[in-house]
């Protein structure tokens, strides 16, 4: 009979190694593949992969064996990737003072404005409706593969979409 992985993370927690190498071997594959589907950079999503599995070995001990042990992992993991995003954001912006010559496009105010917008609207939502309106409409994530990920059921994510969208399109909803 094969080990649960909650117990195989409580091993880990403890210190034994070979738990940590049966974890290892039975998500690398999934891991990776969530980088990838993300990143679509074989550079970004090896990085990525070690530091999720830095993360999971220096937060081992704050894991909870009564929760599923895949719906923390791929918390950790989700966790990474928005702090990539973050620091990506920051890295990219550079102060208009160092251009020697500002060359703009006809069309970059509405771009701007565009941006300005959806900013603004993704403000006003909490972290979970953000993460799922993202993974499921510009990933292209599916809903039960979501729900899998967050540890909730398929009908619980579609009514925070469901929510979220009449949200954004304003109507209202609470904040999930």
């Amino acid at each position: 009979m094969e080990t649960r992985d909650e117990i195989l993370m409580e091993l880990y927690a403890g210190g034994d190694v070979a738990a940590f190498e049966e974890l290892f071997r039975r998500y690398e594959r999934r891991a990776y593949s969530f980088f990838w589907k993300r990143t679509r950079s074989q550079d970004r999503t090896a990085d990525l992969f070690q530091d999720l599995f830095l993360r999971v070995h220096r937060f081992r001990g704050t894991y909870r064996s009564e929760f599923k042990f895949a719906s923390w992992f791929f918390q950790v993991a989700d966790n990474v990737f928005m702090d990539h995003l973050r620091r990506s954001f920051r890295l990219r912006e550079e102060p208009i003072d160092d251009c020697e010559e500002l060359s703009v496009p006809a069309n970059a105010e509405r771009r701007v404005c565009d941006r300005q917008s959806v900013e603004l609207a993704l403000a006003g939502l909490s972290d979970q409706q953000t993460h799922l309106l993202v993974a499921a409409k510009v990933e292209g994530f599916e809903y039960p593969e979501l729900a899998e990920a967050l540890g909730k059921s398929v009908d619980s994510v579609k009514q925070v979409a469901s929510r979220t969208l009449r949200r954004l399109r304003g109507g209202s909803a609470g904040r999930d």
